[in-house]
């Protein structure tokens, strides 16, 4: 094995963006929830392959996932959450071109109805 694959493994380690504690929710999608007085807040790591990137429709994709995964964290709760603007999901956007993978971050305050 070169010995290079080993520097790339530890950097995809040390420069995820993402929470340390993220639950898998589907084969794109990793989340975490954190309670606030109101609500939650919700972080959702979104990625994935691509071979023509295409920033903007994995933004979309990764908004998507939070709204979902907020309505369906919230129907485990018992609960429903308010209209979710997504001009108030804070987003981050990276790509890894040694695997082709795209990814988003994102996070937001989920207020309870």
């Amino acid at each position: 094995m070169p010995p290079w694959i080993g520097l790339v493994a530890l950097a995809l380690t040390l420069g995820s963006c993402a929470p340390a504690s993220l639950v898998p929710y589907d084969r794109n999608t990793k989340y975490q929830v954190d309670t606030a007085s109101s609500g939650f807040t919700l972080t959702v790591d979104y990625s994935r392959s691509h071979f023509i990137p295409e920033p903007d429709a994995v933004e979309e994709a990764c908004k998507n996932a939070f709204v979902t995964v907020a309505q369906d964290v919230a129907a485990k709760r018992g609960r429903r959450v308010q209209q979710i603007d997504e001009q108030q999901i804070a987003t981050k956007l990276g790509s890894n071109e040694h695997n082709n993978l795209l990814y988003c971050t994102a996070t937001g305050l989920v207020a309870w109805q």
